[in-house]
């Protein structure tokens, strides 16, 4: 949707909805999109179901994320963490792998006590 920020499909939370459960398919998501194309009649239909200061799209995602989010990878990419030694004096490759496990065990490395 960045490609296209200009565009009204990306400006209008609806139809950036819509766009969006187009792209999803297979058999492990098709019943969530389904239910999610319900409500997203509904919300056409009544749009005061959307909290204030909220958008249909930020709604959808919130949706999705609740749905399809992994909530074992933080747990992983910490206990990750907790293992990462550097190999072969392979500093590049360590500060990679540590960056990757930071970002997905969701830590805030600007504040002090994570360190």
């Amino acid at each position: 949707m960045l490609m296209n920020y200009k565009a009204n499909i990306a400006k209008d939370p609806i139809m950036h909805s819509i766009y969006f459960l187009l792209l999803l398919e297979g058999l492990k998501c098709e019943g969530w999109v389904d239910a999610a194309d319900r409500w997203l009649r509904h919300i056409v239909e009544d749009p005061s179901m959307i909290p204030r200061r909220s958008n249909t799209w930020k709604e959808l995602e919130k949706r999705f994320k609740e749905a399809f989010s992994d909530y074992a990878e933080r747990k992983r990419a910490q206990d990750d963490l907790k293992k990462l030694k550097i190999k072969n004096n392979n500093l590049d490759e360590y500060l990679a792998a540590f960056k990757t496990h930071v970002l997905r065990a969701d830590i805030d490395m600007n504040n002090h006590i994570n360190l």
